[in-house]
């Protein structure tokens, strides 16, 4: 048994894959393993809910360095985390995850056909994760996983994010969506990383901007990308969730 039937198995008696190796409707449910404080577990979860595919998480403890053990670096190289199982499919890494999620789910896909507005989305989701990700790790960090509150890294972290969601809150100011008039899967990049800022002091970095709030505010009522009635975001952690590294699993109740 490896770390993601030990984690995030599924129930036998419910006829989830899992345990019973068998087909829950039409779908393997998947098996995520990932911290409430990683941005990317969240993006690969809303990409679940988003593309109606059941997935089961189960948490790492990467603050104590438990990526690092044996057993988890056989199932991830490197100790990357999140790692994805699926029958017996392994991938880890967001961005393997999430486009390979995107291509088996059921809604349309999050990733546009026009190479013109997927590279601008790539962009997108690599100022998300590779310029304010880290910064906004910092934060969620001091504040909410070591609590140690250090001030000069938070401060300094809030400066480096200033520049970054001017530019967001500019791109929001011409279309609904961060890379054009589409839903995709550079709104999940800043959605994940936003959402963690959101639950620290360093909220009021959104709240002077209105178009990024609002923006929010509609991912936050939207139902899920392939018509169903689960609404993805609901699935993210509370500021308590982060703090004992609590992750939901998709569950979809309508198919």
């Amino acid at each position: 048994m490896d770390l993601f039937d030990q984690r995030a198995a599924g129930d036998a008696d419910a006829g989830e894959y899992g345990l019973s190796g068998e087909m829950k409707k039409t779908q393997y449910v998947l098996q995520l393993l990932g911290a409430a404080y990683c941005a990317d577990t969240l993006k690969c979860i809303l990409v679940a809910a988003e593309q109606g595919m059941e997935m089961n998480t189960g948490a790492i403890d990467i603050a104590g360095g438990e990526n690092q053990s044996a057993d988890f670096v056989a199932i991830s190289e490197f100790g990357m985390l999140p790692a994805l199982k699926e029958n017996d499919f392994f991938s880890y890494g967001v961005k393997s995850i999430t486009e390979y999620v995107n291509a088996r789910g059921l809604g349309f896909s999050l990733i546009p056909k026009n190479v013109t507005q997927a590279a601008e989305q790539d962009d997108c989701c690599a100022i998300a994760r590779n310029q304010a990700g880290p910064q906004i790790s910092a934060i969620v960090s001091e504040t909410l996983v070591k609590a140690s509150n250090d001030a000069a890294t938070i401060d300094t972290a809030k400066a480096a994010l200033g520049p970054l969601l001017d530019d967001l809150e500019q791109r929001l100011a011409k279309n609904k969506f961060v890379a054009g008039k589409n839903f995709s899967l550079a709104d999940i990049y800043w959605m994940a990383e936003l959402h963690l800022l959101s639950l620290t002091p360093a909220n009021d970095l959104i709240e002077q901007r209105a178009k990024i709030k609002a923006w929010m505010e509609t991912l936050r009522a939207k139902k899920s990308n392939c018509g169903q009635a689960l609404i993805a975001t609901s699935l993210l952690p509370t500021a308590a969730d982060v703090q004992s590294n609590t992750i939901k699993d998709v569950v979809i109740t309508d198919f």
